[in-house]
């Protein structure tokens, strides 16, 4: 999670092809507590690493479900919190370059998965082709 999304941001526009590695098993989904309770210093490594707000960090991984007493909310994580945090990353990426290919997941001993791998680029035929590489090894 080194990468600053405002650094994937100003290459808005350039003529590049480029890989790359996003932590959602390893950085993302650990730092998303499954109650919700996430230290500030947590919280604003994520803002800096996804571009978001944190509401809208927590709209997209929590969800909140009211009691049957007015002032008793609970908190949370959603099930599918890696896979989503793929799913947003790609779509951030397609907000900055015109192709992203499909993810690469890179998965430990256990079959967790601990990476998502996308190719992002302003040229349809470098989609295709990282298409076919992660066809190729995505089994």
């Amino acid at each position: 999670m080194q990468v600053e999304w405002r650094s994937i941001e100003s290459l808005r526009g350039l003529p590049l092809d480029m890989w790359i590695l996003v932590p959602t098993g390893l950085g993302v989904n650990r730092l998303l507590k499954k109650n919700g309770q996430i230290s500030d210093a947590w919280l604003e490594k994520l803002e800096i690493f996804l571009g978001l707000s944190r509401e809208e960090i927590e709209k997209r991984f929590y969800k909140k479900t009211a009691t049957l007493f007015e002032d008793i909310t609970f908190v949370e994580k959603e099930k599918d919190a890696i896979e989503n945090s793929a799913k947003l990353y790609k779509s951030r990426l397609k907000e900055v370059f015109e192709f992203v290919s499909k993810p690469y997941e890179l998965k430990n001993s256990s079959n967790s998965i601990m990476y998502h791998l996308f190719l992002t680029s302003n040229n349809k035929t470098a989609e295709r082709i990282g298409n076919d590489i992660v066809k190729k090894y995505n089994n």
